[in-house]
């Protein structure tokens, strides 16, 4: 029962597939690919921003103000 299942997932699959690289003309699969890249560079810059370095250096700049009791000393 479970090898007649998979045998209709993976038939599935490729019917959607094939359905699917039929239906999209060369065009808008290059502007998908091109999407995607612009996405996962976006991302990696994203990372970068949270990066232990950067991180630390605004912790220790905080530190240096006087963090949060900064504001109640000049009240």
């Amino acid at each position: 029962m479970q090898l007649l299942g998979l045998i209709i997932l993976l038939a599935s699959s490729w019917y959607l597939w094939k359905l699917t690289s039929n239906f999209l003309d060369e065009s808008t699969k290059k502007e998908l690919s091109n999407s995607f890249n612009n996405f996962k560079n976006k991302l990696s810059d994203g990372k970068q921003n949270f990066s232990k370095a950067k991180i630390t250096k605004a912790w220790e700049k905080y530190k240096d103000e006087g963090g949060a009791l900064s504001n109640q000393d000049k009240n």
